[in-house]
């Protein structure tokens, strides 16, 4: 009998933890039923407050990584396929990735089994703390070796606008502590044996998220205020030439390439001409060092008589993904490298011990950084700060030593197919707006293309696939940009927490 009890107890641990990562995956985009986030741990929770062991902790900590892991990343695999890599070495890439990512869960559900042991009241503070200092720890590692932080659970509120708006202070970590306490606060009423505890902690549960909403609705508000009584703006018409990206480097459909730019570019400047043109990343047909290109490129900007902002990529010196700022005399006067490259997409990491057993799957090789102390661009008084790809995920990027007016992401997302990935990298975008308190503008070959305000607001947007331009007066604010201690804040204080649980766990 006693055995049965054990069996039962460790499936429903298990079921309650490939659960929490089903619902995690359902509250992140494509699908993002966002309100979700705030149940999603809940099933993980019970489970781990019915661990025995720190084994079991470490067990099932990796179990909800790599299972929730799986499932945002499975676009990995079929990108794998589509640039020809073979089915098993695209499968184990997954399977690796999922792996070796799972370990900031182990580290998360090590430390919340470790607050249980205390009590459940110090769980509710100790473990958003632990989940806000390892999605900080895996973003900063970037700047010293090769990672991959694509995903923060604040993201997938990038469709909730006031709850987004909280990201004003804090950036995202502000939110991911949120969603944490309150699946703690809920996750305890069904735990706590009394009534009155229970009822307390729903009262506190509830009126944490109603301040919360009152406040990012709040700021919400103030923005569009802001916005609707300025009068420094912009007129910015983008592209999205929507070209297939394993059809690109094809000099069989050249033509067609261009045909389609060609034409897209004449119908954004028709009747009103925008003061810029942004293209995406790499929308050339070649290299931008290429004289048949550059004179290609040189009639569509003439005939334009505008300012473009140009993705391409560059041989010379050095290879680099790269974007530049051309006047209409088709000068270029700016030119920014990207920062931050796509492992295996655009160079191969610990080139010296897996180069021989792995490639880039491009057909255009591997490339080179940028240097990371790269300045805006400058267009009438204006800095425009740049960004290329998935540099979006690195919140570091973003020139908080100058006063940027917008930010431009420029992007292929042709990789990923029709998968969630597309879609989850636009919700970082539209996170960055916010947490950076300026307009984001995102040109993507195959899209989604949009232009977002400072409060989450999507003032106009291209479907993925989807054939076409966007052209908008954007208007600018000068709203206060976060200074290093109110990015941070949210670390601060999860560190203070974390610090003061050590010291009550060495002493105790």
């Amino acid at each position: 009998m006693f055995k049965i009890k054990s069996i039962i107890i460790e499936n429903k641990k298990l079921l309650f933890t490939l659960l929490s990562s089903f619902l995690i995956f359902l509250s992140y985009p494509k699908i993002s039923l966002s309100p979700l986030a705030f149940l999603s741990l809940i099933p993980f929770i019970i489970a781990l407050f019915e661990f025995k062991t720190k084994k079991e902790a470490i067990k099932y900590g990796f179990i909800y990584g790599f299972s929730t892991y799986l499932l945002l990343l499975y676009w990995i695999y079929p990108t794998l396929r589509a640039g020809e890599v073979n089915p098993v070495v695209s499968l184990l890439g997954l399977l690796f990735l999922s792996a070796l990512l799972s370990i900031e869960f182990v580290v998360i559900s090590f430390v919340g089994y470790m607050s249980k042991t205390c009590n459940i009241n110090m769980t509710v503070f100790v473990l958003p703390s632990v989940w806000v200092l390892v999605d900080s720890i895996k973003t900063s590692l970037t700047k010293y070796a090769p990672y991959f932080p694509w995903f923060q659970l604040g993201y997938s509120q990038w469709n909730s606008p006031y709850i987004l708006n909280l990201s004003h202070l804090g950036q995202t970590y502000t939110l991911t502590f949120l969603i944490v306490s309150i699946n703690v606060l809920l996750a305890s009423i069904i735990i706590e044996k009394e009534k009155t505890k229970k009822i307390k902690k729903f009262i506190a549960a509830v009126l944490v998220l109603f301040i919360s909403l009152t406040l990012g609705k709040m700021k919400y508000d103030d923005i569009e205020k802001l916005l609707k009584s300025s009068d420094k703006k912009i007129k910015i018409a983008v592209i999205q030439p929507s070209i297939d990206f394993y059809m690109k480097w094809d000099w069989s459909y050249v033509d067609d390439i261009k045909s389609k730019i060609e034409t897209v570019l004449k119908k954004a400047t028709e009747n009103d001409k925008p003061d810029i043109i942004i293209w995406p990343e790499n929308a050339l047909y070649g290299w931008i060092d290429d004289n048949d290109v550059f004179n290609w490129l040189c009639k569509n900007i003439k005939q334009t008589n505008t300012y473009h902002i140009v993705g391409s990529v560059s041989k010379i010196n050095r290879k680099h993904v790269s974007a530049y700022l051309i006047n209409p005399k088709c000068e270029i006067i700016a030119e920014y490298d990207k920062r931050i490259l796509v492992p295996f997409g655009e160079y191969v990491p610990f080139r010296s011990v897996i180069g021989k057993f792995a490639k880039v799957v491009t057909a255009l090789g591997e490339f080179e950084e940028g240097n990371i102390n790269q300045k805006p661009f400058v267009l009438n008084e204006l800095k425009l700060g740049q960004t290329i790809c998935y540099e979006t995920i690195f919140d570091y990027l973003f020139y908080q030593e100058e006063d940027v007016d917008l930010f431009i992401n420029i992007t292929n997302d042709g990789w990923y197919l029709n998968t969630s990935a597309p879609y989850q990298h636009f919700a970082v975008s539209v996170s960055r707006a916010v947490s950076n308190s300026r307009p984001f503008i995102r040109a993507a070959n195959n899209g989604i293309s949009a232009f977002i305000y400072p409060n989450g607001k999507i003032l106009s947007e291209l479907k993925l696939n989807e054939y076409g331009y966007i052209k908008k007066e954007i208007k600018l604010i000068d709203i206060k940009r976060q200074n290093e201690i109110e990015k941070n804040i949210a670390i601060y204080i999860s560190l203070m927490i974390i610090t003061a649980f050590m010291l009550a766990m060495l002493f105790r």
